[in-house]
């Protein structure tokens, strides 16, 4: 080999020796906390947040045609492309005010087999990351009625996330019984 490439193999080799000790480490492996990621909606002045699986889709609220001899909380029934749903305003199920029809206000389709139904709350506000190990399971302290399709809660920013269960809704007898 020549003596210029030799050189030049030589000083790259002790190019590569320099770099190596000067170069910083690799950052440190972290563990990230498990992590639960569920739809937040406001029902009332409480926040909720329910599994992604419970919800087919997000929507604003369609032209609703009312079903006469009906419970004052079912709206009435919609047509979302070509499938008619049961409309139902959660918190006047649950006793509270009705929604007003506004720029915020959702419909919540359930994601439930045989069941075709979708609900009306205040507002959605988008998907929420909470980590698993911060749930808070015990929230018997709280006294409101739909508390009761609560399953757990999480602790974010000072702020209770109740999770939500809409299997658990749509299995309760109240919530079957749609005639006035």
């Amino acid at each position: 080999m020549p003596i210029a490439q030799q050189d030049a193999l030589s000083l790259l080799h002790q190019m590569q020796t320099a770099s190596r000790r000067s170069a910083p480490g690799l950052p440190e492996q972290v563990q990230a906390a498990p992590q639960w990621t569920g739809l937040g909606f406001r029902l009332g002045d409480l926040q909720y947040v329910t599994p992604l699986s419970h919800v087919s889709e997000v929507l604003p609220l369609p032209a609703i045609t009312p079903v006469p001899g009906t419970r004052r909380w079912v709206k009435g029934i919609a047509n979302v492309r070509g499938n008619l749903y049961t409309i139902i305003d959660l918190p006047e199920f649950f006793g509270k005010e009705p929604v007003q029809f506004s720029e915020a206000a959702r419909m919540l389709i359930m994601n439930i087999p045989e069941l075709h139904a979708a609900l009306v709350v205040n507002q959605v506000m988008g998907l929420r990351h909470f980590d698993k190990d911060k749930e808070r399971q015990d929230i018997t302290g709280f006294s409101d009625p739909s508390l009761t399709h609560a399953r757990g809660a999480f602790l974010q920013d000072n702020v209770l996330w109740g999770v939500f269960d809409m299997h658990s809704l749509a299995e309760s007898m109240e919530f079957k019984h749609v005639a006035a």
